[in-house]
């Protein structure tokens, strides 16, 4: 659905555009950070931290890496929690921000749960609901009908390269 897309371009805006220090760890077990560092940097799919862009990567992150990342110093810390479950949603409480990401396309649909299990919770907690993919209809209807309403994610082919547009999205979101 672009959750970790978004995590990586909000990662490269916050260090690139704000020269914050970033961190970003993945806090579930899809595996992709350990795929997606491993092409871009050429090391091993087992190292337990990438570096891309001057954003830190962390593969399969555990509540020791986050304690340890945040007596690092980094100014933003981002979490890839991958897919909304109860597991994470008391995680989720803990963040200063939640960016939570579905889908209005036709097979996606359902895939981020039933929106009676999130939108009340996101409602209530402010999270910012967003789409990257999927009909505009649907996205609208749902705006119409539903609460919180979704915002539309513009296209980024790239998460490594943040655009103009990105950019003044990124600043609106964060």
């Amino acid at each position: 659905m672009g959750t970790t897309h978004l995590c990586v371009l909000a990662a490269n805006y916050l260090c690139g555009a704000c020269g914050r220090r970033t961190a970003v760890l993945e806090w579930n077990n899809h595996g992709d950070f350990a795929r997606f560092g491993s092409v871009c940097t050429g090391l091993s799919t087992m190292e337990k931290r990438y570096r891309i862009q001057e954003v830190d990567f962390y593969p399969e992150s555990t509540g020791s890496i986050l304690a340890d990342c945040l007596h690092k110093g980094y100014e933003e810390i981002l979490i890839d929690f991958g897919s909304l479950t109860e597991q994470n949603v008391g995680e989720l409480l803990r963040c200063h921000k939640v960016l939570l990401t579905v889908s209005f396309s036709e097979w996606q649909m359902g895939a981020f749960g039933k929106p009676e299990a999130w939108e009340e919770r996101a409602a209530k907690n402010g999270w910012l609901c967003l789409a990257a993919f999927g009909s505009e209809e649907s996205r609208n209807r749902w705006n119409r009908r539903r609460k919180p309403a979704v915002q539309r994610i513009p296209l980024s082919a790239d998460a490594f390269t943040v655009t103009q547009t990105l950019m003044e999205f990124m600043r609106t979101i964060l």
